[in-house]
This record gives structure tokens, sequence and C-alpha cells, in this order.
């Protein structure tokens, strides 16, 4: 993957999609606060916590599938016409998302299917499939940010951007 300047001007369709991160990241960081305490919690605070934790992650999960499809099915598929084949940029990315929502949807599972009969242990070791979602989505972020965004500001013409613009509002 080609490194890119991260302080290159987008334009407005790629700033919208790298100002969404902001907010992702403020309730990613939420979530992982409750993830730390409940990993160093003991007793009835560690399920109160996990309950905490499970609409925390419940809500993130709905606002980054929102997020992750104006990518998936705007951004990616304009970059991948001047990208062509041989590269693989656009499928590391698409693998970052399929990572981080295999994560989600792990831990969204196994907190479901422990229900409210769910003990101290269990709490702790479901709560590891969401610390590994934030870490994952860090990494993939600071991807996008500092080679993603520039890389497409640099090789989409002003009419591509255009249509990215028009697509994104029409999603």
């Amino acid at each position: 993957m080609l490194i890119e300047d991260p302080n290159v001007k987008l334009s407005p369709p790629l700033q919208q999609l790298k100002d969404e991160h902001k907010s992702l990241r403020a309730n990613m960081d939420r979530f992982y606060e409750i993830a730390e305490e409940i990993e160093y919690e003991s007793g009835p605070e560690v399920l109160e916590l996990f309950s905490e934790l499970y609409k925390h992650v419940s809500a993130f999960n709905n606002e980054l599938t929102a997020h992750s499809k104006r990518e998936d099915e705007v951004l990616f598929p304009i970059m991948e016409r001047r990208l062509g084949d041989k590269d693989r940029t656009i499928e590391t990315m698409e693998y970052d998302h399929r990572k981080a929502e295999q994560h989600l949807r792990d831990y969204l599972d196994e907190a479901t299917q422990a229900g409210a009969n769910i003990n101290e242990y269990d709490a702790q070791t479901i709560t590891v499939y969401a610390v590994q979602a934030y870490a994952t989505l860090t990494q993939h972020f600071a991807k996008e940010e500092n080679m993603l965004f520039p890389l497409a500001e640099r090789i989409l013409s002003a009419e591509e951007k255009d249509e990215l613009e028009r697509l994104l509002r029409d999603l």
C-alpha cells in the first residue's frame, strides 16, 4: 500500500467520511473504557457494567454499519474503477470492515445468548470481542485517514468526487 499525505485537503464527500470517524471514535472510546472497567472489576459491578457495555456496543454497531455501508457501497466501488484489478487497497479495507463487524457480531451474539443469567467470568470473556473490535477499528480508521482518503483525493476526478457526493447524499 502507498503511504499518502494525511494533511491533504479533502473534498467535501471525503471529508464527510473522515468526519464520521470522530463520532465513531468517541463512541468507541466510551465502550472501550467500560470494557476496561469490566476487566478490572469483580462481583455485581461487572454485570452492571456489562449491561451498560451491551447498550453502547449495540448503538455503536448501528452507527458503524451505516458508515461502512457508505464506504463499501459508494466510495470503494468508485476507487476500484481507478485502482484496477492488481491493487489490493480496497480489498484490505473491506477485510478490516469484515473483521471488525465479526468481532462486534460475536460480542452481541454471545451477550444475547448468555442473557440475564450471565456470570462474571462469561461477561469478562465476552467483553474481549468488544476490545478486539476496538483495536481493529482504531488501526482501520488510521489507515483510512492517513492513506485511503488522501489517495482517493489524489486519484478521483472532479466528476467522480461529484458522483461520490451525490451517491452519499442519496444513500
